[in-house]
């Protein structure tokens, strides 16, 4: 297995982008997304591999929402009880940081500490948004959507061990589907985060855990 990063300049600011580069084998384990030793998780199918440009209706590695462009508010979430909530509302007129992440994966929970930690410090006011996208013992209940109240119990657990003072979203997604929200939104590797203006332009966006910066938000 290999592993990639790069930094990219340009349009609003500078973007971190993390890519990984595997080859599928007995290592590899498939929970919804694929979890690769290198602290990014890729979006990958229900059997451990990548679904094909049919699956997903266009290209399989889809290029990522670009900073400039307006990330979509109407994605399915639900809030930690496993009531049906509204991103837009929750984006509408404040400059947010809205992270994606898997709870599967203990480096991308810790992630969400260590981002809250800094915003309250250093992010200007930023409002944050955490979405678990992820649902746990899809394959047992039938899909995304049914494990939804056993995922929300999960988000309710973490916000407690980890202290977290924002509440926890879950978008149930399916990668195999052009409507997943790894496919709407080109995520390739989790935590991703999508820093919005006050008007919902994407001004950076940040793939896998960060070491924030002074600067970054």
């Amino acid at each position: 297995m290999k592993s990639k990063a790069t930094t990219v300049s340009g349009g609003l600011g500078k973007r971190r982008v993390v890519s990984a580069l595997c080859t599928a084998g007995p290592a590899l384990f498939a929970l919804g997304l694929l979890a690769i030793p290198v602290s990014v998780v890729l979006a990958d199918g229900k059997d451990g591999t990548f679904p094909s440009a049919e699956q997903v209706g266009g290209e399989v590695f889809i290029k990522p929402m670009a900073v400039g462009t307006k990330m979509p508010t109407d994605i399915e979430i639900y809030d930690s009880n496993a009531k049906k909530a509204d991103l837009g509302s929750l984006v509408a007129g404040k400059r947010t940081l809205v992270v994606f992440f898997i709870s599967a994966v203990p480096v991308s929970v810790e992630q969400l500490k260590k981002t809250e930690v800094f915003v309250d410090k250093y992010g200007r006011g930023a409002n944050v948004v955490f979405i678990n996208a992820d649902t746990m013992g899809t394959h047992l209940m039938g899909g995304p959507t049914q494990a939804i109240p056993s995922t929300a119990a999960t988000m309710r657990l973490i916000k407690k061990e980890h202290n977290l003072k924002r509440d926890m979203y879950v978008a149930p997604n399916d990668v195999l589907s052009p409507k997943g929200v790894s496919t709407r939104l080109g995520i390739r590797g989790l935590p991703t985060s999508f820093l919005l203006s006050a008007n919902g332009t994407i001004e950076k966006v940040f793939v896998g855990p960060q070491d924030w910066k002074k600067g970054d938000i």
